[in-house]
């Protein structure tokens, strides 16, 4: 039989029609996936609980009961702060939507004084509207979408620790070369839990320090600002900005433009000081991301799946990475989403054969002496 070969513009016409495809799937597919993911991001954290009770020579399925149970308490924390928060906002939106209206009636009427006019009425009946209206509904769905698929987390997260004690030895059974093949899975896993828990203790960190500035300062919604501070500070990059956001205002209809900029002022310290010293000094010089990359990704997951493809966006470009690192022929694109080299890392030879870390040389020794 003759050979045929397939020219290079049909080859890249084939990988974009089959990254459609595989796009559209992932976009159906959300309903299945982002629960899971999470799932498998809650399995991760909770397996130092796991671990603990199984290292005592108790079965797996009571590791993963008892770190079911410390998930089950922590999200019922969770679920009592943001129910408190709600009552708060509720309270609080009468108010502020009563000023909002009071500051339209004066903008209507200096702009109707410059021979702009414009109807007061109009402009509080569409604030009143179109902005209350929106946010209740959208809260609504949001919250009965995370109640429809708890359940479905919670028994990803069981089962997931339950089969991680037999993992290894399944792994090593289906591998072609197992310990290599298995050294690259288990540095997948140590380094996305470790960017997780640490993700998750710094952004507990920034929502506490903001919680104490904010009560400080007499801002209103203190509580329901520092909560949503601590979910956004998992986007990398802009999510702590577009937290400030929401403060900011807050702090300017509650106490004045000057309560209004030492709060931003003291954002932009606590991040800082957290996302730019703290972080990086456990993670290592960088993620092993460059910025560009991780907003790229940010943007095209939360586009895919919304909020919660934002969340997952870094995970699973970290996963990405580490896989791609490991394939032949593909290496270069893991290269292309790393951070700029420093001038001295780029002129240090590479050891191709050595297994290559996301952190920096320094911390990922230390690992592997500890």
């Amino acid at each position: 039989m003759g050979s045929f070969t397939i020219s290079r513009r049909a080859q890249v016409v084939m990988v974009a029609a089959a990254a459609v495809v595989v796009i559209v799937g992932l976009r159906h597919a959300q309903p299945f996936l982002v629960p899971v993911l999470f799932g498998v991001a809650l399995a991760a954290l909770s397996s130092p609980v796991a671990s603990w009770v199984t290292r005592r020579g108790l079965p797996p399925a009571l590791g993963a009961l008892a770190a079911l149970v410390v998930d089950l308490a922590i999200l019922a924390f969770v679920g009592a702060v943001v129910t408190i928060a709600g009552v708060e906002l509720e309270e609080k939106v009468p108010v502020y939507l009563a000023r909002a209206s009071d500051m339209t009636v004066a903008i209507a009427a200096t702009l109707t004084e410059r021979g702009l006019p414009v109807n007061p009425e109009f402009l509080s009946k569409t604030l009143h509207t179109a902005s209350l209206v929106p946010l209740l509904g959208g809260a609504a769905v949001t919250v009965a979408s995370a109640a429809s698929n708890l359940g479905v987390v919670l028994l990803v997260v069981f089962f997931a620790l339950c089969e991680f004690a037999g993992a290894g030895a399944k792994l090593r059974a289906v591998l072609s070369d197992p310990g290599r093949g298995f050294e690259h899975v288990e540095r997948i896993v140590r380094e996305v839990k470790t960017y997780l828990v640490v993700k998750t203790l710094t952004s507990l960190l920034v929502a506490v320090l903001a919680y104490v500035m904010l009560l400080l300062l007499d801002v209103d919604l203190a509580l329901l600002l520092a909560s949503s501070l601590f979910v956004l500070h998992f986007i990398p990059n802009i999510g702590a900005a577009v937290a400030t956001i929401p403060a900011v205002l807050v702090a300017l209809a509650s106490q004045g433009p000057g309560t209004a900029a030492v709060v931003a002022l003291g954002y932009l310290l606590i991040n800082l000081l957290v996302g730019n010293v703290l972080e990086p000094r456990v993670l290592g010089q960088t993620l092993g991301l460059s910025p560009l990359a991780v907003l790229l990704g940010m943007l095209f997951w939360g586009w895919l799946w919304g909020p919660s493809g934002a969340l997952l966006s870094v995970p699973i470009m970290m996963v990405a990475k580490i896989t791609l690192e490991n394939v032949e022929g593909l290496s270069w694109i893991a290269r292309l989403l790393e951070p700029a080299p420093e001038e001295h890392e780029a002129a240090a030879p590479v050891d191709e054969e050595a297994p290559r870390s996301m952190l920096r040389p320094s911390v990922a020794g230390a690992r592997r002496s500890g």
